[in-house]
């Protein structure tokens, strides 16, 4: 926590606990990685969906290094990742009062590439491991080219903060007595069933791909 992750807008939904910053962190996907590209006239803000992994304290984004996020972010420059899942979408008797029920980690801070093979190779495991719990074990290593021909980064947590919204509608008193209907709609990730490719077709349906899930308590293979 620092000055500028310092929660302004309805502080008390700051969520400090760092227990739950991780639990978020493990639930989720998709991170939206932003830094201010260019320079001079030319200076332009970037957001970017990537793929991301926690392991312990730091985080880890990786991509091709011809990516133009990617190169800037290994020059040094700042840049603010974003993870926010969202629980519910809250319908109140006036419009005004809808909202939603989410959680929402900020990470800000300064990237620098991972260079040595074997931690290069180790969070590109994890990497792989945070979307499907256990996935690392189960393909052939990553071959030399593949290595080389992916930039990762590490980005320390020690910047960090966490906003969330739970319950339900807040309506104005006046409005109580309005016909319309007021509560939560639940939101989750749907999960269908696995679809074999034509390799794949005659085989069993391994463990960690028939029982994959994603959720609040779930087992998301983090490391601690």
């Amino acid at each position: 926590m620092s000055d500028r992750t310092t929660l302004r807008r309805v502080p008390d939904r700051a969520v400090t606990d760092r227990d739950a910053i991780d639990a978020v962190l493990d639930e989720g996907l998709m991170a939206h990685v932003g830094l201010v590209a260019g320079e001079g006239d030319g200076s332009h803000p970037v957001v970017i969906p990537m793929l991301y992994a926690r392991d312990g304290d730091v985080l880890y984004l990786h991509g091709s290094p011809a990516s133009r996020l990617l190169r800037t972010a290994k020059k040094g420059v700042e840049v603010c990742v974003t993870v926010t899942l969202l629980d519910a979408l809250v319908l109140a008797r006036s419009g005004l009062h809808h909202s939603m029920n989410y959680r929402s980690v900020v990470v800000m801070g300064t990237a620098t590439e991972i260079t040595d093979r074997d931690a290069k190779v180790a969070a590109l495991d994890r990497l792989v491991d945070h979307t499907i719990p256990g996935r690392s074990a189960q393909i052939r290593p990553a071959h030399d080219i593949e290595i080389t021909g992916t930039t990762v980064l590490i980005l320390s947590l020690d910047e960090c903060s966490m906003k969330a919204r739970t319950g339900g509608p807040v309506d104005d008193a006046e409005d109580l007595d309005e016909p319309s209907w007021a509560g939560l709609i639940p939101l989750g990730v749907a999960v269908g069933e696995p679809l074999p490719d034509e390799g794949s077709a005659d085989d069993p349906v391994p463990g960690h791909v028939a029982f994959w899930s994603r959720g609040p308590g779930q087992v998301n293979g983090r490391a601690g």
